[in-house]
């Protein structure tokens, strides 16, 4: 099974799921998958993803310097979005974003945790 459709039944197992996607603490989205309606959102959907890789990026330099290993898990709740990251291998993230309406924390870390576990297999 490749990354897209792990990726895309992340979207579909999650109510609200509007993005999904592997990305690198360098800044650079190994792979991405929209929601087919994401399009039609009024915000930047592409561009939570650049912002997710450099909150990645921050974090783990961060917890570096204060020496308390690699950042495993990121949440940023927001009005309209809930967006997780969570770790894959050092240095890279799988994401997901969930509209804040229909978003269920618990739901969408166990969706996530379950997509990380299927890339793992992939790579």
């Amino acid at each position: 099974m490749n990354v897209n459709t792990i990726l895309n039944e992340a979207i579909t197992g999650v109510k609200g799921a509007q993005f999904a996607g592997i990305i690198g603490t360098d800044g650079l989205s190994v792979a991405i998958a929209y929601h087919p309606g994401a399009a039609e959102l009024d915000f930047d959907i592409e561009l939570a993803e650049l912002e997710l890789a450099d909150l990645a990026s921050r974090a783990a330099a961060a917890a570096d310097r204060i020496g308390v290993g690699y950042v495993r898990d990121l949440v940023l709740e927001t009005d309209a979005l809930l967006m997780l990251a969570s770790q894959i291998i050092p240095g890279y993230y799988g994401i997901l974003g969930v509209l804040s309406e229909t978003a269920n924390l618990g739901k969408a870390r166990f969706a996530l945790q379950a997509m990380i576990e299927r890339v793992r297999v992939e790579l």
